[in-house]
């Protein structure tokens, strides 16, 4: 089987990097509902969806969006540039929580009756209050003012289903838009939460479903006392390997089969499942490099994958671009190494960009982990894997070098940098009692790094940033690559 991998062609087969790009069908159809997406799906009034950068955040909430709008609920999405706070600088806390519940109360009003096929100016709105209440029975009474008024089937259905349930469900993504973690950004988030949380708790028919960045979050989380009250509605967005891969190889079966049925692959072995990839890629890594010689592709593709479907999408664009230009039909093994340069850089770069309001620096600690000449020699084989103690002093030895600082005044330690390389997941645990090899990321286990706790993991740089920070020592990583 051959292809022709020109860019509408890489579109089609692999998607989008993002989720507001996709064809909402295509995105309804290969989209894997896990654990995370039963939980928004929750009737529940409030849920914070937090994830990393291109964990599928936008993707998730846009599915939960559309099948609302298949079920009939009200479900609206609100772009964050409607949530805008004019002169938030002049406010109190108080304040701009009375004035967020304002802004969301209008929007939340207009788009409701806009949806409804309500149209009547916004002139004869009236005044809309700060009230749960007040705004399902303002959308309730104009609904039935018009209910005279020729409308289609699909709007005649939705409406019948407001008056029975009275629901509204908010979708917000993008909050973190334009995000420099000043101490103005931190407070009006955690205002336009506050502000969603009245609002649900007034009247649990108001549903808000939030979108936020981890660092976001997490600066969100230890800035508001408060805080504590939202925990039990946080919902952090994992993936396992074997999500990802029914996500790809779904993708790849609807190109060449449009009827094709992703049910097909449940309760199968990954091995079967990476049969579907088989189709544009070369079956094993035959380039004949260290560990990963003749290994399954679907092995070396998700050992530099950091559970994040947006790394696979990259990875495998960037690896049919190469084989467009080397004019093959399939991608090579060759053509997936050539990329894993590019590939890397641009994860640091992400990486970078997702976590410098933490940590302004962050470049110079990223790069400041690359093997000294000294480790090469003395820890052959092991460069990029450290115990618990060696990485202490390779931390040490960069803050003597670099003025490293955290966001919020927080102390910069060894333990410290060592905890924030681990939760940015630059760093992954590994445990090889009894012979077999386990890695574990922050989002699996977030209490293994502990300032005050040795529990005997290793740890390793992660795979996918080490062509960025050791440039020239290929053949080390290639030989020191490990997969489970």
């Amino acid at each position: 089987m051959s292809v022709e991998f020109d860019d509408p062609t890489i579109r089609e087969i692999f998607g989008t990097d993002a989720a507001e790009d996709e064809d909402p069908e295509k995105l309804i159809s290969y989209f894997v509902r896990n654990k995370s997406y039963h939980n928004i799906r929750a009737n529940l009034p409030l849920r914070l969806l937090v994830g990393h950068k291109g964990i599928g955040k936008s993707a998730l909430l846009k599915v939960s969006h559309l099948e609302d709008i298949q079920e009939n609920i009200l479900s609206l999405w609100i772009q964050p540039n409607l949530l805008a706070l004019a002169g938030s600088k002049s406010y109190s806390f108080l304040q701009k929580i009375e004035e967020y519940k304002r802004i969301l109360s209008q929007a939340i009003v207009e788009k409701s009756l806009e949806i409804l096929s309500v149209f009547d100016g916004q002139s004869r709105l009236g005044k809309i209050e700060n009230s749960a209440k007040r705004i399902l029975l303002q959308i309730k009474d104009r609904v039935l003012q018009d209910a005279g008024v020729d409308i289609n089937a699909e709007v005649a259905a939705l409406r019948s289903s407001f008056a029975n349930n009275t629901i509204v469900r908010i979708y917000i993504d993008d909050l973190d838009r334009g995000w420099t973690a000043s101490e103005e950004d931190i407070n009006n988030i955690s205002a336009l939460i506050n502000a969603a949380r009245d609002l649900s708790n007034e009247d649990r028919n108001i549903q808000f479903r939030i979108g936020l960045r981890t660092d976001a979050y997490f600066l969100y989380r230890t800035s508001d006392e408060s805080t504590d009250k939202i925990e039990s509605n946080v919902i952090r967005l994992q993936w396992t390997r074997h999500d990802i891969l029914v996500v790809m190889a779904t993708r790849i079966a609807k190109y060449f089969d449009p009827n094709f049925n992703p049910k097909r692959l449940e309760n199968r072995r990954q091995l079967d499942i990476a049969q579907e990839l088989h189709q544009v890629i070369e079956s094993r890594f035959s380039v004949g490099r260290g560990h990963w010689d003749r290994a399954p592709i679907h092995v070396v593709l998700f050992t530099l994958v950091r559970n994040r479907p947006r790394d696979l999408i990259k990875l495998l664009t960037e690896a049919a671009k190469e084989a467009y230009r080397n004019g093959h039909g399939k991608i090579s093994a060759t053509d997936l190494e050539r990329v894993f340069a590019n590939y890397s850089h641009g994860r640091i770069n992400d990486l970078i960009l997702e976590f410098k309001s933490e940590m302004r620096e962050i470049e110079q600690l990223l790069y400041g982990m690359r093997p000294t000449t000294g480790r090469k020699n003395s820890a052959k084989g092991r460069q990029f894997l450290y115990t618990n103690d060696e990485l202490i002093v390779k931390l040490g030895n960069l803050m003597q070098n670099h003025n490293l600082s955290l966001s919020g005044g927080r102390t910069v330690t060894p333990k410290a940098l060592a905890e924030f390389l681990y939760k940015i997941d630059f760093i992954v645990a590994r445990n090889d009692d009894d012979g077999r090899r386990e890695w574990t990321h922050f989002d699996q286990n977030r209490m293994l790094q502990s300032q005050f706790v040795d529990f005997g993991y290793k740890w390793e740089v992660h795979p996918a940033y080490r062509w960025a920070i050791a440039p020239k020592s290929e053949n080390e990583i290639f030989d020191e690559i490990q997969h489970s």
